[in-house]
């Protein structure tokens, strides 16, 4: 018979567990959906390093859905990761760390969108997915302090 110790030690080995295959497919999904789905961009390979810029240009067109698809699904694109990585490495903790991940991250594909895909790599976009995992990560935390508050009753 297993004490409530090691219940709670077998179910944070398949948590982690299963975070791992979350995170792996998370960022399989990433990938693909950032380098290997075909976007019409009729500027073609460009470059975007004013902080805002884009950002402001998609405000002012007044479309709905180039606001929802751009500024909010970057923001949307990038919170798994802020939640999944704290649940598979301890290590990685803490709002620094998972900011410093997300903005890694997405400089490194914002880099390979404009040279292997010949896209545009945009500063706005780095800053957008950065946020997004800090989110991510927020989520992570309230999900914990409930997670402790119903552990303890």
């Amino acid at each position: 018979m297993q004490t409530q110790n090691e219940d709670i030690q077998t179910d944070n080995k398949w948590m982690r567990r299963g975070s791992s295959i979350a995170l792996f497919i998370y960022l399989l999904a990433l990938v693909y959906s950032t380098l290997f789905i075909y976007n019409y961009y009729p500027y073609g390979k460009s470059v975007n390093l004013v902080l805002f810029d884009s950002i402001k240009l998609m405000w002012e067109s007044g479309s709905y859905w180039l606001i929802l698809k751009n500024i909010i699904g970057n923001i949307l694109l990038f919170m798994p990761l802020g939640f999944l990585v704290p649940l598979v490495h301890r290590r990685c903790r803490s709002l620094f760390v998972i900011a410093m991940i997300g903005f890694t991250i997405s400089t490194m594909i914002e880099l390979l969108q404009y040279f292997a895909a010949q896209r545009i790599f945009d500063i706005d976009d780095i800053l957008l997915n950065g946020l997004g995992a800090v989110v991510g990560y927020g989520v992570y935390g309230v999900c914990l302090w409930v997670y402790r508050k119903v552990k303890r009753k």
